[in-house]
């Protein structure tokens, strides 16, 4: 068992807090201190680091992070504190700016102005008292509980706002792209849901900030006890601290706080009172030309700030509700490493330009308003196994990818759904089972590959005879009505087409047939597999594509032989190739034949 494994969320916050409290005293101690920052990204390794996120979500220098330590050091422990109360500058047991300013240099006081990011941040307050260098320096209730892995509101909003559970909503995507759309505009405009019903609006931010990775609270400004501008201050300190986008109504106060909230922020009401900053409807930002995937709503929690790891958002993301029903791939191949007829190659080129141009055709165009069944990218992926239809999978998942955020180098999160884990015996399990995923990979925008489909993709029984039958059809059944309103990417891979029920067919975007490779396919098959690196001596081409094996098997003989020649010290030869070809070729139980080794000798 890992460290990683075996170490709580809480301790992981405490031994952060060790370290800052020990940065702390070699602080006080007018010692050199400690590379805190360096040793709280090496325990990062374990798990999120609540004082690590602070520092890179806000962008503290290192002058920043020591007075947070500093002024912190009460809350870090009886040693900090002790060392900090034993300070002649300080007072009360806290820190001071004139005790900042004697143990880190002239420039802690600039760094506490109330202009500064600490204080205009909201993550430390200066208490009122006589003379700027004698007031006590404190840590805000909602940094301290973020700092122990439990962030919370401040109090002075805490009763202002009701928590949105999240829930499915059919215009959750269309709320998604619209801050996606916002976040490239300067200035920024306030979001502006024409609702009347804030139930209503509140369930659809709730959806939208579920993709998003972040959770939604509604606002009421007549609860507030404390001025616009100090309300809006601390909103935009917790939405960091705690991943939430607000929800205000559209009043003279709920406009007043959004014209000063940097965090993603929304208004609902049906006649909005005037804000100082642009406000954008939903509807002529939907029809921009962008990515509905779930993908770049991830692309869009990290531009405003609020995700430091893009990568490592979507991973957590594609990996909820997936866990146990399907394993990740992690998608390597490109389009040059497949080999198909020119027919089926233009298929699957066809089946990346429709996502491409899905925002056109289904919401430019109107499809979309005609109806929401049948939007889904799925496909069916036929053929004998090793023919390329599971590299296919991979290469779709990069080119999407490539289409939703330009990169040029990432993927798509790719699952291989685990088919004997996803049916149970139990009546209804296997379709909660078959909800899970979809839902996981709806919201996720992970690439969904059903392996062997035919097991849950297959004909229904026209006589039902017994409650096995009729249990069986209603699982198809219930299949068949969860890909037709998906929303998502699937593709499903068969050895036999002839056993997939006709109404699944219909509602693939398309059907493409991986035939098993011609001689001259396989040549070319054999010339992609062969890394350039590979060291080689007379490889006849012509000669390996007489083995009548289809690219997958090819492959398998291309590594069998590569551990061969290493083992020999030499370059790869056609002995090395002869020999890992029989051996492939007795795993399959097939006989090789001598023509087919005709010039390997």
């Amino acid at each position: 068992m890992t460290r990683r494994e075996i170490i709580s969320p809480a301790a992981l916050q405490a031994r952060a807090l060790d370290l800052a409290g020990q940065h702390a005293m070699a602080l006080l101690a007018r010692g050199p201190g400690s590379d805190l920052r360096a040793a709280l990204s090496d325990l990062a390794a374990l798990g999120p680091v609540a004082l690590l996120r602070i520092a890179e979500r806000f962008g503290l220098t290192a002058l920043e992070l020591d007075l947070l330590c500093l002024i912190a050091a009460p809350e870090l422990g009886p040693e900090p504190a002790a060392a900090l109360a034993a300070h002649p500058l300080a007072l009360q047991g806290r820190a001071t700016p004139a005790l900042c300013a004697l143990v880190l240099g002239a420039e802690a006081g600039p760094a506490l102005s109330a202009t500064a990011l600490l204080r205009q941040g909201a993550l430390v307050e200066a208490l009122p008292g006589t003379g700027l260098a004698q007031r006590l320096l404190v840590l805000p209730e909602a940094v301290a509980s973020a700092l122990l892995g439990a962030p919370a509101p401040d109090p002075a909003v805490l009763g202002a706002l009701t928590p949105c559970p999240p829930a499915p909503h059919p215009q959750a995507g269309m709320l998604a792209d619209a801050l996606l759309a916002a976040r490239g505009l300067d200035p920024a405009p306030i979001l502006h849901l024409a609702a009347s019903d804030p139930a209503e609006a509140a369930a659809l931010v709730a959806a939208a900030g579920a993709r998003l990775g972040l959770r939604a609270a509604a606002l009421d400004p007549s609860a507030l006890s404390i001025e616009p501008a100090r309300a809006a201050q601390l909103l935009n300190r917790d939405a960091v601290l705690t991943e939430t986008a607000f929800l205000l109504p559209a009043s003279p106060e709920g406009c007043q706080i959004a014209d000063r909230l940097q965090a993603p922020c929304l208004l609902w009401g049906i006649e909005p009172h005037r804000t100082q900053r642009p406000r954008a409807s939903i509807a002529p930002v939907r029809a921009a030309p962008l990515p509905r995937s779930a993908l770049a709503d991830a692309e869009a929690s990290h531009a405003v700030g609020l995700t430091a790891d893009l990568p490592a958002l979507i991973r957590t993301r594609a990996a909820q509700g997936l866990e146990g029903l399907a394993q990740r791939i992690e998608p390597q191949a490109r389009w040059d490493d497949l080999v198909l007829p020119p027919a089926q190659m233009q298929q699957l080129r066809q089946l990346a330009a429709s996502r491409r141009h899905g925002p056109l055709v289904l919401d430019g165009w109107g499809f979309r308003a005609k109806s929401a069944r049948g939007l889904a990218l799925t496909a069916l992926f036929s053929g004998a196994s090793g023919t390329g239809k599971t590299m296919a999978a991979e290469i779709l998942a990069r080119a999407l990818c490539d289409d939703d955020l330009g990169s040029g180098g990432g993927a798509l999160a790719l699952y291989r759904v685990d088919l004997a884990a996803l049916t149970s015996k139990y009546i209804g399990e296997t379709q909660k089972n078959v909800g899970r995923i979809f839902d996981a990979a709806e919201n996720a925008g992970a690439v969904l590959l059903f392996d062997e489909g035919e097991a849950l993709f297959a004909r229904r029984s026209p006589e039902v005879k017994d409650s096995h039958d009729r249990h069986a059809n209603a699982e198809t059944s219930y299949l068949l009505q969860r890909l037709e309103s998906y929303s998502g990417i699937a593709i499903v891979t068969t050895n036999l087409r002839a056993a997939v029920d006709d109404a699944f067919l219909r509602r693939f975007r398309a059907v493409i047939d991986f035939p098993f490779p011609d001689a001259a396919q396989r040549a070319l098959i054999w010339r992609a597999v062969l890394p350039q690196a590979l060291p080689r001596a007379g490889i006849d081409y012509d000669a390996l594509a007489r083995l009548a094996v289809a690219g997958g098997f090819i492959r398998a003989i291309a590594l069998t032989a590569a551990w061969l020649a290493a083992e020999s010290g030499g370059p790869l030869t056609m002995a090395h190739l002869e020999r890992a070809a029989r051996q492939e070729y007795m795993k399959l139980g097939k006989p090789l034949s001598e023509a087919e080794l005709r010039g390997f000798r």
